[in-house]
């Protein structure tokens, strides 16, 4: 099952146009927690940094800005074509989070963000980036009722009565890994802070759009519904919008663990 849910994810940031796709709305979000990802390492002009899942680039480029060396490695060449598109002299390199192909203590730093639901072990992960850096870092969504940018489509899907398409492979959970005991468990003297903000959208088709060009087993389980259902889960997200529509359009809620460590 992990080897199956690894290729599902693989195999969906892979995607033609998945870097695109990503920034229309979901990486706008999440380039908004680099700095606060950044200052948990204490990332500054000469801090060599390795980022893990890397995506477009945000975090890498980020501290790149600040006068750091940055390293960016990603499982997707798509997602990475972008990044070099937006950080040109950021160093990119296709790599896998599991198997970091970096010396002990190769980095002062090593950040991960919104990566560990989406591998079959957070633990291996963690490891792999304690044992390339002495200070790490890792930025988890926060609890469905806290982060609504994906908790409102977790919470349209089930009030639709959707379950996951049979034979779909699951990962972590995302509400388990917001939790300050699993993140203690992942880390050794462990610090955890939370970054809460709201995001502006224009209305629904916006927030439609933009997660499911920026998720996978999201999109997957969307997808694999028939038309009607999928129109069902559009109609409740609608609706559980409307209570955070404002004048020109919906502000939505987000909120961020950040699980900061250093190793010993």
């Amino acid at each position: 099952m992990n080897d199956a849910f690894k290729e599902l994810e693989v195999a969906g940031w892979r995607e033609p146009g998945r870097g695109d796709a990503y920034d229309a709305v979901v990486g706008r979000v999440t380039a908004r927690v680099a700095e606060p990802l950044l200052d948990a390492v204490g990332v500054r002009a000469g801090t060599s940094l390795l980022d893990v899942a890397t995506g477009t680039g945000h975090v890498a480029g980020a501290a790149v800005a600040r006068g750091a060396h940055g390293v960016g490695i990603d499982i997707s060449e798509e997602m990475l074509a972008r990044a070099r598109r937006l950080y040109d002299g950021v160093e990119f390199a296709l790599g896998d989070a599991e198997e970091l192909a970096f010396e002990d203590d190769a980095f002062d730093a090593a950040v991960a963000a919104f990566l560990l639901h989406h591998v079959p072990s957070p633990e291996r992960v963690v490891a792999e980036l304690a044992r390339v850096a002495r200070r790490v870092a890792v930025a988890q969504w926060d609890a469905t009722e806290r982060a609504r940018l994906i908790g409102l489509f977790t919470d349209a899907i089930a009030a639709a009565g959707v379950e996951p398409p049979v034979g779909q492979p699951v990962g972590p959970s995302r509400e388990r890994l917001a939790r300050d005991e699993e993140l203690c468990r992942l880390f050794a003297d462990v610090r955890v802070d939370t970054v809460a903000f709201v995001e502006p959208m224009r209305g629904t088709d916006e927030l439609w759009e933009g997660v499911l060009g920026g998720s996978v087993n999201t999109r997957a389980t969307v997808l694999a519904q028939p038309p009607g259902v999928q129109r069902r889960i559009r109609d409740e997200l609608a609706r559980l919008a409307d209570s955070h529509r404002c004048e020109n359009g919906i502000d939505v809620p987000v909120s961020v663990r950040i699980a900061s460590g250093r190793r010993g």
